[in-house]
């Protein structure tokens, strides 16, 4: 069988999540959305070369539309070598996928012989540019040679009719030259692209004019990097706890390479990732001295006192705030082309943002712990065993401390996730009123049927999400999340839109002091947004005071608590979701309830006691109650089955309407866009069937059984209704 690798990738059992990310942009490359060019931005080795290195495979054997052809920067060359190099990989790429040939694409080739190759084939639509690559060259005319190199995918489109989707990994700062002419190319419109960077240097530097999409790359969710860092455990032999590592995840940032690096290091020396000293010992040695500390060095190179000076004062801002230019001049006494110099070499590396004259950090929690180590040992002079042993000393304070607050801020990153999946859906606007909801819940809603279309909100598309502390220095209350979009399909300043989001996650309901901070913070905040319509929406855990309610409402503001927040995601995956709220007043939730079930033995035990007392309370009989214990016990065993952390825990959501039990079981497990193959609508296929059970059980007991893919993992959805669908009332006996 042929061999179908192409450019290195990771072996699929240590690659995790992504399959979002990946999903979408074979679906620019397919030419089946509106803006086809994306800009993927991300921090160092968050896996953006994987992401695209994948697409260009799946676009490979998977399809005869788009002709793939990625091309990876290799650093500060000169224009000439760039567009040679650039050449060849795109006719080696473009012969390859002609004749499904991967080694081709694998294997280093010179000009010499690709010519002999392209003469052999009849190739001389492509033979053509290489013999204007070399009179070019003869004649010392660069110009001609870049142009030449990168003009040859746009005439190849135009003689061929087939498109070529180029993949542009680590663009950086290319020189002067290149980067004029390479914007040249791109803005030509004549074929999709993707760039990916560690920087927004090419984007932000207005070299793009055609209509670019950024795509952000993260680290990896908190529950699969935890399946990430347990199956490469598990490959190794490594002993582990899941707390721990949910704990060296949240420190590591989600960041693929890092978490490598930690699990690698522990099988190297032996050790296991049980407890907290441990990875700390673990972790240190790795950022300070390892390989962590080898791979920051060779791609930071930071050997600039005042750039260690200046990063440090970043990293110590209050609150995680911005430090305005001149203040930064005249603390370090730096004139203004020493720090133009310095900021510029920070903005580059992709450790400090720009704006509104002030610096912030923008770096990692790993990179400030290396930036640190090396401060305290080249401009301190602390000896490289008295700074670990500071670390490691502050670093063990903070475990613990991080592990009685884990639980905190997981609204927080619900309400960022709605807003980052905001793309254009219509959305039920009493999802956004949460007095008009509660009120709803305890008897006042309107009949069916009373609702008007028109009760709608609809949200923009989000091209960008982040946090307002780049913005504020030394504001306390609830954080704010701002998410910046455009309304109507249209990208032009008119339909510019920004939701500006408070989140208060804690046991008590947003009051009327939570209101009135966050009316003052997003009216400061307004200023940065001038001619943006601005939309301000506040999420609280525990619903709002009536006096908190009142404010919301005469500003205009929505409101929404958690139960609304989960209907909103809900909707926002599935638009029928917000069809059947908008029908039919009895889908609305009465009450929600969340468990989570530890890996342990007859776990699924607690889940049948709940959701006895649950449905109970909601008036069904015994023989329905009996079937949603079966349906569910069914489905917890295949979420634990499924689970891609052994030790795992299983997450259960019941939702409690009007008219229908809804179970939400969810795992870490299965990825359903996995190169196995398995999709969301190959139901039967991805569940076990090991016990002769499994999906169409389930279906049996339930009235709606679905099957969903998430980042990371899956979710079953089991449905059962009080009234029959087509019945005109009456509770079951």
């Amino acid at each position: 069988m042929k061999n179908r690798t192409l450019f290195s990738v990771c072996p699929d059992a240590e690659f995790f999540g992504r399959t979002r990310e990946i999903g979408a942009i074979l679906e620019r490359a397919k030419g089946l959305r509106r803006i086809p060019n994306v800009f993927l931005a991300g921090k160092r080795w968050t896996g953006k070369t994987e992401v695209l290195r994948r697409v260009h495979r799946e676009l490979f054997w998977s399809q005869a539309r788009v002709v793939p052809v990625y091309y990876q920067f290799k650093g500060a060359v000169d224009a000439e070598a760039f567009a040679e190099d650039y050449l060849k990989e795109f006719i080696k790429q473009y012969l390859a996928f002609r004749k499904r040939e991967p080694d081709l694409v694998r294997n280093e080739t010179s000009l010499e012989r690709l010519e002999k190759l392209l003469f052999d084939e009849d190739a001389f639509g492509l033979l053509d540019f290489t013999l204007i690559h070399r009179e070019a060259k003869r004649s010392g005319d660069k110009t001609a040679v870049l142009r030449n190199a990168l003009g040859a995918m746009e005439l190849m489109t135009r003689r061929t009719g087939t498109p070529v989707y180029l993949m542009l990994d680590d663009i950086g700062s290319p020189s002067h030259t290149v980067e004029r002419e390479l914007a040249a190319s791109l803005n030509a419109g004549s074929f999709p692209f993707i760039a990916a960077s560690s920087t927004r240097a090419f984007l932000e530097g207005g070299f793009l004019s055609s209509s670019v999409e950024q795509m952000t790359l993260g680290g990896l969710d908190p529950d699969t990097s935890v399946a990430m860092m347990a199956e490469l455990c598990r490959s190794h032999d490594i002993g582990f706890d899941t707390e721990m590592l949910s704990l060296a995840a949240m420190k590591l940032g989600g960041n693929p390479m890092y978490m490598k690096s930690i699990v690698w290091a522990a099988h190297r020396e032996g050790r296991d990732l049980k407890d907290l000293k441990s990875f700390v010992e673990l972790y240190s040695g790795e950022v300070f001295e390892g390989n962590i500390a080898f791979a920051l060095q060779s791609s930071l190179r930071l050997k600039n006192p005042s750039e260690l000076r200046m990063l440090c004062a970043l990293m110590g801002a209050p609150g995680g705030g911005a430090i305005p230019g001149e203040e930064l001049r005249e603390r370090f006494r730096l004139s203004e082309s020493e720090f133009s110099k310095t900021a510029s070499s920070l903005f580059a590396e992709g450790l400090a943002e720009y704006a509104l004259g002030s610096v912030k950090w923008a770096g990692d929690a790993v990179t400030a712990d290396f930036v640190s180590y090396m401060f305290e040992t080249r401009i301190k002079g602390r000896s490289a065993d008295e700074a670990r042993t500071a670390f490691a000393r502050e670093a063990l304070k903070e475990g613990f401390i991080a592990r009685g607050a884990r639980v905190q801020g997981r609204l927080r990153e619900d309400a960022a996730s709605a807003l980052k999946s905001f793309n254009g859906q219509k959305l039920v606007k009493i999802l956004f009123r949460n007095q008009a909801f509660s009120s709803m819940n305890r008897g006042g809603a309107t009949r069916p049927g009373e609702r008007k279309d028109s009760e709608e909100v609809v949200v923009p598309e989000t091209i960008g999400s982040f946090e307002s502390t780049r913005w504020e220095k030394g504001e306390t209350g609830p954080p704010i999340i701002i998410a910046h979009g455009f309304a109507n399909g249209r990208y032009d300043a008119g339909n510019e839109v920004v939701w500006i989001t408070a989140v208060k996650d804690t046991p008590s309901p947003v009051n009327i002091g939570d209101v009135e901070n966050f009316l003052r913070r997003s009216q400061i905040l307004k200023e940065n947004f001038r001619t943006t319509r601005i939309v301000r929406w506040f999420v609280g855990r525990d619903g709002f005071t009536a006096e908190a309610q009142k404010r919301l409402d005469g500003e205009g503001a929505f409101s929404s608590d958690t139960v609304q927040l989960n209907l909103i995601r809900d909707s926002l995956e599935d638009a029928s979701v917000s069809e059947r709220l908008k029908r039919e007043d009895n889908a609305l939730p009465l009450k929600e309830f969340e468990v989570i079930l530890p890996a342990s033995t007859k776990a699924e035990l607690v889940a049948v006691k709940a959701v006895e007392e649950i449905g109970t309370e909601m008036g069904f009989g015994d023989n329905a109650i009996g079937q949603i214990k079966a349906a569910l016990v069914e489905a917890c065993i295949n979420a634990f089955e499924h689970s891609k952390v052994k030790a795992g825990k299983v997450f259960l959501r019941f939702v409690a309407g009007g008219d229908r039990l809804t179970i939400h079981v969810q795992n870490g497990g299965v990825d359903f866009d996995s190169p196995a193959g398995l999709v969301a609508t190959a139901e039967t296929e991805a569940l076990p069937r090991k016990r002769g059970w499994g999906f169409e059980l389930m279906k049996g007991l339930m009235d709606e059984v679905r099957l969903e893919r998430i980042s990371g993992g899956a979710r079953i959805v089991l449905v059962k209704y009080l009234i029959k669908k087509g019945e005109t009332g009456g509770r079951e006996a």
